[in-house]
């Protein structure tokens, strides 16, 4: 009885248990985005970040403190209100009309640019991998060998701490650079390996393209009869 008494215990939502402990269970999540679909699913991931890189060491040093993490999400909670405030008054037609396309048809010519050059000797005899061939084509500071370097991501996220924060919340260091790491790692250990992925890019295109309905042909209609034109054999 013991054991399944305690097997129906309702247990609260990780967000609800390390980001609100204070909420009462009937209030609402405070809202992040403008949408208020995604509240939920960001509030999972930060959570989901902070027990991963935050609560192992923090409960080393004390176990009975419940203001911490809390804090820590106030401060991303900001951050990202005041980015999504900003992208919201910002016109991205430019960026995604224009910008982002050509990006794309001049990361494909250097792609194929430096595949023809693999086993030549643009690659010193073929012991050049595709990468190093595409970086030097295309040359980035943030690109360290094969690799993201990691300071370069430091400085950016800290530059976007200092426009997103206010100034009493960015002062203190401790708190700045948890959140600074925290993002780091989700930044480089889960986003980035994800999204270039070519499965995960397909799969992409292929949510947003929709399902292909089968079977189903779009007919032209005769403006005379209102008969459905049929193609002749």
């Amino acid at each position: 009885m013991a054991s399944s008494r305690a097997s129906t215990v309702h247990h609260p939502p990780l967000p609800r248990r390390l980001l609100f402990p204070s909420l009462p269970p009937s209030a609402d999540l405070p809202p992040l985005l403008s949408s208020p679909d995604l509240t939920n699913e960001l509030y999972n991931l930060i959570a989901l970040a902070l027990r991963a890189y935050v609560n192992p060491w923090w409960t080393k040093i004390t176990r009975y403190d419940k203001e911490f993490l809390p804090e820590i999400n106030r401060l991303i909670a900001i951050v990202i209100r005041s980015l999504d405030s900003r992208l919201a008054a910002t016109d991205l037609s430019p960026l995604l009309y224009h910008d982002i396309p050509v990006l794309i048809t001049q990361h494909y010519r250097d792609i194929r640019n430096a595949s023809s050059k693999l086993s030549t000797s643009y690659a010193a005899g073929g012991s050049t991998s595709l990468p190093a061939l595409f970086h030097q084509l295309q040359p980035h500071m943030a690109i360290d060998g094969e690799s993201i370097d990691e300071v370069y991501i430091r400085h950016v996220l800290d530059h976007i701490l200092k426009c997103c924060l206010p100034p009493e919340d960015y002062a203190p260091e401790p708190e700045r650079f948890i959140i600074r790491e925290v993002a780091l790692k989700v930044v480089l250990q889960d986003v980035i390996p994800k999204i270039t992925e070519p499965w995960f890019l397909y799969k992409t295109v292929l949510d947003l393209v929709g399902p292909v309905e089968d079977n189903k042909v779009t007919l032209p209609v005769c403006i005379y009869c209102d008969k459905w034109l049929t193609p002749s054999l």
